[in-house]
């Protein structure tokens, strides 16, 4: 091989190491420019996707959440209808069972025994004894009982019976009345029983 030749293969050479060079360095900055742009994409990704799933996240808390409380009004609708169903099934038994008792013996005995305690409290005033219209055949023993002058007024307040005396001069009141005993028993059912009737 001639020297010109061997310059010209040493040259080749020289400009293949340099071309091989400058590939793999390309080759290099490729590399780490992609590795560097997939890391970011990669990131991007990653906050795109916790961003996503914060959000998926939330929305599916404030679903449930207000599922979760319709579904408690819903009950606490529904335990309030059956408390206050209960609570009127059990006083309009009561009502029933007042109502028989009224037409006994023992409710005319209790009730002329309810106008002799209040003639004591009320001895030598002005009074006005109110009564349930089914008691206004019992008014000639209730003035008996009484003892004293007083007026027998009939009031459709009165529904249940039993007696209310009024002193027209010191407007004093006393209630022996069924309806207020019922009213009583009402208030003290709701505060034992743990029922309540409030949505």
């Amino acid at each position: 091989m001639d020297a010109t030749a061997k310059n010209t293969e040493a040259f080749l050479q020289s400009i293949r190491t340099l071309a091989a060079a400058e590939c793999a360095r390309i080759d290099g900055e490729t590399e780490r420019i992609r590795a560097e742009r997939l890391k970011t994409m990669q990131t991007e990704a990653r906050k795109h996707y916790k961003a996503y799933m914060e959000y998926e996240v939330a929305r599916i808390r404030a679903d449930a959440n207000r599922e979760i409380s319709k579904k408690g009004e819903d009950s606490r609708r529904t335990l309030a209808a059956l408390r206050t169903s209960l609570y009127e099934k059990v006083f309009a038994r009561a009502e029933e069972q007042v109502e028989a008792y009224t037409k006994t013996d023992a409710y005319r005995e209790k009730l002329l025994d309810s106008v002799r305690e209040i003639a004591a409290l009320f001895a030598g005033g002005d009074i006005q004894l109110l009564i349930a219209p089914r008691d206004a055949d019992k008014t000639a023993e209730i003035e008996t009982a009484f003892g004293a002058p007083c007026t027998v007024t009939v009031t459709e307040e009165i529904v249940l019976g039993g007696v209310k005396a009024i002193d027209r001069k010191t407007h004093r009141l006393a209630d022996n009345t069924l309806d207020t005993a019922l009213e009583a028993q009402k208030a003290w059912f709701l505060e034992n029983s743990g029922l309540s009737v409030e949505e």
